[in-house]
This record gives C-alpha cells, sequence and structure tokens, in this order.
C-alpha cells in the first residue's frame, strides 16, 4: 500500500472513530465490556486480566522512585500493584486509561510512563486520531524520569484468595 493510500484509510479511521465518539461508541472494539471502571481509581481489563490504576502518580521521577511507589501504593483494597510489562500496554488500554497530558511542551503528543523494564519507557494519554501512529514502546535514558501507572495481575490475585 502506498504512502497515499495509507492516509486515506488513516482518514477515513479517523472519521470514523469520531463519529462514533459523538454517537457515544467507544472506537476500540468490545472496549465497554473489556474495560470495567471499579469506581475506587482503579480499572479492570477483563481481557488480559489486569487492574490498572485509573490516574498516575503526577509527576516524573526515576526507575527506583517508581518501583517505591508501586510497592507503598494502597489503591482499590490492593497492596500488589507493580510496573507494568511493557507488553502489558496495548493501544485499547491507552484509550481506555487517557487522561490529560501532563507534558507542557506544545508538541508532545503523548507523555512516557516507566514499564517494568528500566530502560523501556510506555507511551499514554495520546488520542490515536492525532498524528502519526505511536510506537508501543520509547527507550529510557539513564537517570531519566517519567510518569508511573501502576498495573496488578487479577488471575493472580483470584488463585491467591482460593488457598
Amino acid at each position: 500500500m502506498n504512502t497515499e493510500m495509507r492516509n486515506i484509510v488513516r482518514f477515513l479511521l479517523i472519521i470514523m472513530a469520531s463519529l462514533l465518539l459523538l454517537l457515544g461508541e467507544s472506537p476500540v472494539a468490545g472496549s465497554a465490556e473489556r474495560f470495567v471502571d471499579n469506581g475506587d481509581g482503579t480499572v479492570t481489563d477483563t481481557r488480559r486480566q489486569l487492574m490498572w490504576e485509573k490516574g498516575d502518580n503526577g509527576a516524573e521521577v526515576t526507575f527506583e522512585e517508581a518501583q517505591k511507589y508501586c510497592r507503598n501504593l494502597r489503591l482499590g483494597g490492593h497492596a500488589d500493584w507493580r510496573l507494568p510489562e511493557p507488553e502489558e500496554r496495548d493501544t485499547a488500554v491507552a484509550i481506555a486509561l487517557m487522561m490529560p497530558k501532563h507534558a507542557r511542551d506544545v508538541y508532545a503528543r503523548f507523555d512516557l510512563y516507566w514499564s517494568s523494564d528500566p530502560t523501556t519507557l510506555l507511551p499514554f494519554n495520546y488520542h490515536p486520531s492525532h498524528g502519526r501512529e505511536v510506537q508501543r514502546t520509547y527507550p529510557a535514558g539513564a537517570g531519566g524520569k517519567a510518569l508511573v501507572r501502576a498495573v496488578r495481575s487479577v488471575r493472580a490475585a483470584k488463585a491467591g484468595a482460593g488457598e
């Protein structure tokens, strides 16, 4: 597919997503069933069996500070929070957990968050219809800072509850 055709397809997808938003429908297929707002500052991804922190820590921190934040987080009656694995964040999650960008730079299209890998950052708070596609992960520089959005496994918690 050539570049012009790709741009036309992308434009049509943006138009369709915009219409769905105006009609109150989610642009992510099945997102109404997939994501459950628990009403306690958490959102459960029923497909991946993960519970996400609905917001974030509110400030850029080092990787070590991010780990400490997760260890000390008590949210939704749970204390087993951790940094997400790079493969646990996908476009549907990024849309479901979208909040206003922290980045003050007018050209910034998204915010970067720590993953469990200190060399890998995850993009959040971007809108897929604004600009070119966002990569799945970004490299973290030594001594860098990023935001924190904690996650926990619902599957592990259920297994532990049954013992």
